[in-house]
């Protein structure tokens, strides 16, 4: 299986703030499946990127071990560092 890109579009009706996209919404379920509640996605995401530009060639299985090791990427930088990671690829 491959994923698709669905773009970030500014949400209108509820003060301009971004809506989930694609991306962070399955990584958001697998953090879930892992029992890592409190990690940003898109945090996860972004070390994700550091990696792999484009998150649409991966298969299921890549797709779920990178989530994995960008957790451990976010655990290991904290919150701070993560959330820079997350700017720079305007997350």
């Amino acid at each position: 299986m491959v994923y698709s890109v669905v773009m970030v579009k500014e949400n209108k009706h509820s003060g301009g703030g971004k809506v989930e996209s694609y991306y962070s919404k399955v990584i958001g379920e697998e953090i879930a499946r892992q029992g890592k509640i409190g990690i940003d996605p898109r945090h996860v995401e972004a070390y994700m990127r550091l990696e792999h530009s484009t998150l649409d060639g991966l298969s299921k299985g890549q797709f779920k071990q990178e989530v994995t090791i960008g957790i451990l990427c976010v655990e290991e930088a904290g919150t701070a560092q993560a959330e820079s990671c997350a700017k720079s690829f305007a997350l």
